[in-house]
């Protein structure tokens, strides 16, 4: 063998060894890139019309992991970040296989085309998952309740008591008017029929009873029965006052103490609801297009961090995360999902399409992506688009006019020829992407939110 020869054998090795390594890496983590590529693309609009805005290269598949649970996730495509798997080995430096490659000496076959590998389907684990974050919720939710209900339980027994005290006293204090009033009835009597100021004497004190014989008994009698009287009577007034106060602290307690009762067992109910809807949410075959997300800004932000090591060129990644957040719930879109599906269409917001806030890669399809699609002007304009065509994938009556906010016209839901075509995540495949895995993509790097968000003490299940 020449040296032309032997370095000819070493190019062909060379190749060979980088496709082996493409098909053990399409065999381990399924072929294709779920791009923002409709089999049946959007209503036809203005292209990119900036090439350098736009990615010339698709980002690398998804990696799969395996979760404690024996589930999986979906690490997403271009993480930089601390939860970045580690690169792949390089070829040595010389640019040749190892020695000893391939290991009976002759060349390996280059397959015509890869085969597709499915991934494995994320949503039973998903589904329990976001089941189980329900029950957790309602669970919480009744204890928050039944804390207000005990201490409001416990204000209207000690407000019922004070207000008792306050009836008695206010009794007491009747009583002691009354007998006052006959006391001095009996004394002003005697003194003024039958002369005996000596009568006198247990209110006065046998000290002024000589005074006493100096004045006229009706003064005397008199004197006495108005301030002995006038002092019952403001016992009796201070004790209605008391009273009728401890009342109305009573009444209040009481009402707030029904009001806590209730939420107790409103909580109850929704508990006992939530359950239920758990054990239904396990047989479904994933979550739906509408609807409330289950992760916050908090989780997404945090996770985001976890996978990617800088904020997005154009926006930071709390911004967009409110955007979603905010335009989902105004547009009934469950906006954490869609999240996580802009996250794959877009590797973290980095690629050209990102840049242009088509976070869907919406006019985008195969063969063309990623040199093609629409733009739009800003970062709520583009989660906006993005959550519009969803809802249209999702309602087969939907109008513009029941969506929050007038659509763009390339994404108005009259336009949409798929329109009702999916109520669930998991038939986007095939129809908004012609990717097989598109949907296990999807919910694959949600189910890692799901979980991130659980090791960080967010969620508990």
């Amino acid at each position: 063998m020449n040296e032309d020869h032997a370095l000819a054998r070493a190019r062909t090795a060379r190749r060979a060894l980088v496709l082996a390594g493409s098909v053990l890496v399409a065999l381990a983590l399924g072929a294709g890139l779920a791009g923002a590529q409709e089999a049946e693309p959007s209503p036809a609009g203005e292209p990119t019309e900036d090439p350098a805005a736009t990615s010339t290269t698709q980002p690398p598949p998804p990696t799969t992991i395996v979760l404690p649970d024996g589930d999986f996730g979906v690490i997403p495509p271009g993480a930089t970040g601390p939860g970045a798997p580690p690169p792949e080995e390089a070829l040595p430096p010389d640019g040749l296989p190892p020695e000893g490659f391939p290991p009976d000496g002759g060349e390996l076959p280059v397959p015509e085309e890869l085969p597709v590998v499915i991934l494995p389907d994320p949503t039973p684990g998903l589904n329990a998952a976001l089941a189980d974050i329900d029950v957790t919720s309602a669970r919480r939710r009744l204890v928050a309740a039944a804390l207000p209900a005990i201490a409001a339980q416990e204000r209207a027994a000690a407000t019922r008591d004070a207000m008792r005290g306050a009836i008695d006293a206010r009794r007491a204090a009747v009583d002691q008017a009354v007998a006052a009033r006959s006391r001095l009835d009996v004394l002003a009597v005697n003194a003024l029929m039958y002369g005996d100021p000596a009568g006198l004497e247990p209110i006065e004190g046998p000290e002024t009873l000589d005074d006493l014989r100096d004045r006229e008994l009706r003064d005397v009698v008199t004197d006495h029965v108005d301030r002995t009287f006038d002092q019952a009577v403001d016992a009796l007034r201070d004790a209605i006052h008391v009273e009728e106060e401890a009342t109305a602290v009573h009444l209040v307690a009481e009402r707030e103490r029904h009001e806590a009762e209730r939420g107790h067992l409103l909580a109850r109910a929704d508990l006992a609801r939530a359950i239920a809807q758990a054990e239904e949410a396990r047989r479904q075959v994933g979550p739906a297009i509408l609807g409330l997300p289950v992760l916050d800004a908090g989780d997404l932000v945090a996770w985001y961090r976890t996978y990617y090591a800088a904020d997005p060129p154009f926006a930071p990644i709390t911004a967009i995360v409110d955007a979603y957040l905010a335009i989902g719930a105004e547009e009934g879109v469950t906006a954490d999902i869609a999240f996580a599906q802009a996250i794959l269409e877009t590797g973290g917001f980095t690629s050209g399409h990102a840049r242009g806030f088509n976070f869907a890669g919406i006019g985008a399809y195969d063969h063309c992506a990623p040199a093609c699609g629409f733009r739009f002007p800003d970062l709520d304009a583009g989660v906006r688009a993005h959550l519009h065509l969803l809802r249209a994938y999702a309602d087969p009556a939907l109008t513009s006019a029941q969506l929050a906010a007038p659509p763009n016209p390339l994404v108005a839901p009259e336009r949409v020829g798929v329109r009702g075509c999916c109520s669930r995540w998991t038939g986007l495949t095939g129809v908004w992407a012609t990717d097989p895995n598109y949907d296990r993509k999807v919910l694959g790097i949600y189910r890692l939110m799901v979980e991130t968000a659980r090791s960080l003490d967010r969620l508990q299940t």
